[in-house]
């Protein structure tokens, strides 16, 4: 990905001019975690989901200068894997060393906060990290706190935008980000996909990076769960309902202020595979809800993959 990137996420409308709007969003796990039960299933109204230190790797099939080459951004271990990733300290292209590591969990893959709330209920929600960690409590043979994690796999290819041979960006087509619930191992909806996000393109524009996808819930039929989890907080049904009315196009807007876009030989380890390059992300995930009686031009937005990439320091553990 991005060396000390600050990308600052936008929700961006996909409408044919009825814009949607950044609605609140509330969740609905069906259950009370408060330790102190008021009978309520749902959290306060939040204006977006927030992370940090999200571990990310970035493979590149190819040398990454030139242009054409395809990269994949991903926080997922069986993909790292595949493409010859192994934890530890590694030789980089220009001999010094850098110290790569499989994400921790839920550290470095989790939600870590519902931001801006209209009250300070969240009805057990928690990052995981301290406690209250996942299930603690074991409210009703469920668990007295939960949370959420994601995973992405983002894929596109490097572009020489001045035609000097020497590529400046990355052009995304295609991958899924996708969110998933945690709770207790006793809770039957523990580890559950309540949100996934596809990847269709992205345009680079001055400082901006504009990634355009969709809302898919074609793996929720018939889960009331997943169907009923995201909701808007303006009373516009869920996200899924909206879904099944019309498409919901996504967009993110990234400030690609970035130092540099595309790795140097210090910031790469050859895996024998691919080429390497590890850094950490913070950021935050906005869902635009749709205006009333504009239905047929929904939009959705993911301010997503980070409001800030930071390079790892050398050696860190």
């Amino acid at each position: 990905m991005f060396k000390q990137a600050k990308l600052a996420l936008a929700a961006m409308a996909m409408v044919a001019g009825l814009p949607a709007m950044a609605a609140p969003l509330y969740i609905d796990t069906g259950h009370d975690f408060n330790l102190d039960p008021n009978g309520s299933t749902r959290t306060a109204n939040f204006s977006q989901m927030g992370y940090s230190g999200t571990l990310a790797t970035s493979i590149y099939l190819g040398d990454p200068t030139k242009a054409g080459t395809t990269v994949i951004d991903t926080n997922i271990p069986s993909i790292m894997t595949y493409y010859g990733f192994t934890a530890g300290t590694h030789t980089t292209l220009s001999g010094g060393t850098e110290n790569f590591s499989f994400p921790n969990a839920p550290s470095q893959n989790n939600i870590d906060a519902l931001n801006n709330p209209s009250a300070p209920d969240l009805n057990g929600f928690t990052g995981g990290v301290a406690f209250p960690q996942y299930g603690a409590g074991n409210i009703g043979g469920v668990g007295g706190a939960w949370g959420l994690t994601y995973s992405y796999q983002i894929v596109g290819t490097t572009v020489d935008a001045n035609g000097d041979g020497v590529s400046d960006y990355v052009d995304y087509t295609t991958g899924i980000f996708s969110v998933y619930y945690m709770s207790a191992l006793t809770d039957p909806n523990n580890g559950k996909e309540v949100l996934r996000l596809i990847v269709d393109d992205s345009d680079i524009a001055l400082a901006n990076l504009s990634v355009k996808g969709h809302l898919d819930y074609t793996y929720a039929a018939g889960d009331s769960f997943v169907q009923n989890f995201f909701n808007s907080g303006e009373g516009k049904g869920t996200l899924y309902s909206n879904w099944v009315s019309t498409p919901i196009s996504v967009s993110w807007m990234l400030d690609t202020n970035v130092d540099p876009p595309i790795p140097t030989a210090d910031q790469l380890w050859n895996t024998g595979q691919s080429l390497i390059r590890q850094s950490t992300l913070d950021g935050s995930l906005v869902i635009n809800v749709p205006e009333p009686g504009s239905l047929a031009l929904v939009g959705l937005a993911l301010a997503g993959l980070g409001v800030a990439q930071r390079r790892r320091a050398n050696k860190q553990a």
